[in-house]
């Protein structure tokens, strides 16, 4: 079920109308309960996906209940490897497939919105051994994991966040015009993904397909090249963005009609200097994840083994967490090179930061990043390095390749 579909909208038009004349919160939480499974039910195909996500929320709810009891590290360590080690499986990336038996690829497991249920399972686990979640029921969990809001493709919304909404389920939008903005929000969102989003889809492949036909060496030739050039390179990501920016339209403002708060996931992110400021205008839900879950971990454990090292050594870690959430964006080649795309745009604006502070001072930089001038020249660069780095995302690796380069050849 399409989340812009017209039966989706019409349940939550109906469920929104009713929702709070429905006595006490947990008549409540019973309702969304069921509109949780049964749009979770549409999404099962077969008994092997469903008995394989039963085990993958089971362990982790049993596993969050035993930290609280019994923290210990060496114990979520091991857990977080055979989680992540059964996604790699069960997403059958390339290079794991090989080693797998044929057994295990013929049972056809395949559950949708697993990526960001990973990522909700090990913030649960990690903020609960921290101390930071203390109670949850099975319930709650269950909810948080399966909600139908974010089950598909975020936002990633932490447990607390969560938990503290789902036990109120109090009206948050304070009054009519709020709720009017919501409802606009939601058709906008509608319009975004399945209109606009749509035609800059069909753009996209039209340019892909021009790029398979023979070059021309005429003047003319080589213009529709580079006309088929920019639409590979910019359609795509306007694409992008306007089907989940619109995507998150719906889903927030339809969590907001029945009592819900998620996170918003994007601020104007073709607007961004450099690609630090990109990561928290782009996917920001997922840019926050990477930042509190994997880069500031590796980096606190390098500052206390190595502290002298430490400030050389964070790029080793912008490596990692972008490779590792490259990784997790896809199972080809394709996605390895686009998180490490974005581990160079990072590190590269870190060394650039560093090199005025060195040659100008804290004062110096401060100038710098008021210049309006320098800011439209760096804005314009981010943009074309994460239009670049886009090319990366749709197609394999080698289709890549062989459309960069027969717009190359076309045009020299």
């Amino acid at each position: 079920m399409s989340l812009a579909g017209l039966p989706f909208l019409v349940a939550l038009l109906l469920l929104a109308t009713i929702f709070f004349h429905l006595p006490g919160v947990r008549l409540r939480q019973s309702v969304l309960t069921l509109c949780n499974l049964g749009f979770l039910s549409l999404l099962i195909p077969n008994w092997a996906t469903a008995a394989g996500l039963g085990v993958f929320l089971l362990s982790g709810y049993l596993l969050g209940v035993i930290l609280r009891r019994w923290p210990s590290r060496a114990l979520l360590l091991i857990y977080v490897v055979l989680l992540v080690a059964t996604f790699l499986a069960l997403k059958k990336y390339d290079f794991i497939t090989p080693y797998l038996p044929s057994s295990f690829l013929a049972l056809g497991v395949s559950i949708i919105g697993l990526s960001y249920m990973l990522f909700r399972q090990i913030q649960y686990l990690v903020d609960t051994i921290e101390g930071q979640i203390e109670s949850s029921s099975a319930w709650d969990y269950f909810n948080f994991q399966i909600g139908v809001f974010t089950l598909l493709s975020g936002p990633i919304q932490r447990f607390q966040d969560f938990q503290a909404h789902w036990n109120q389920l109090q009206p948050v939008l304070q009054h009519n015009h709020a709720v009017r903005m919501a409802y606009l929000r939601l058709l906008i969102g509608i319009i975004k993904m399945t209109v606009v989003a749509t035609l800059f889809f069909s753009l996209y492949q039209q340019s892909a397909s021009a790029l398979n036909v023979p070059a021309d060496a005429s003047l003319h030739g080589r213009w529709s090249y580079l006309i088929s050039l920019c639409g590979i390179l910019y359609c795509y990501p306007v694409y992008l963005y306007l089907n989940f920016s619109g995507y998150c339209d719906i889903v927030i403002a339809g969590a907001s009609l029945v009592g819900l708060v998620l996170p918003e996931n994007f601020d104007r992110p073709y607007i961004s200097r450099n690609v630090i400021d990109y990561w928290t205008r782009w996917h920001r839900t997922l840019g926050f994840w990477i930042r509190d879950y994997i880069f500031m971990p590796l980096y606190r454990g390098i500052a206390q083994r190595w502290p002298k090292q430490a400030e050389q050594m964070a790029f080793i870690c912008y490596f990692v967490a972008f490779f590792l959430a490259g990784v997790w964006h896809g199972p080809t080649t394709n996605f390895i090179i686009y998180g490490l795309l974005q581990a160079i745009g990072v590190s590269t604006a870190k060394l650039w930061e560093r090199h005025l502070i060195n040659k100008r001072g804290r004062k110096g930089l401060k100038e710098y990043l008021a210049s309006s001038r320098i800011r439209a020249v760096a804005i314009f660069a981010t943009l074309q390095f994460e239009c670049l780095s886009l090319l990366f995302f749709p197609t394999d690796l080698s289709t890549t390749l062989r459309m960069l380069g027969t717009a190359w050849r076309a045009l020299t």
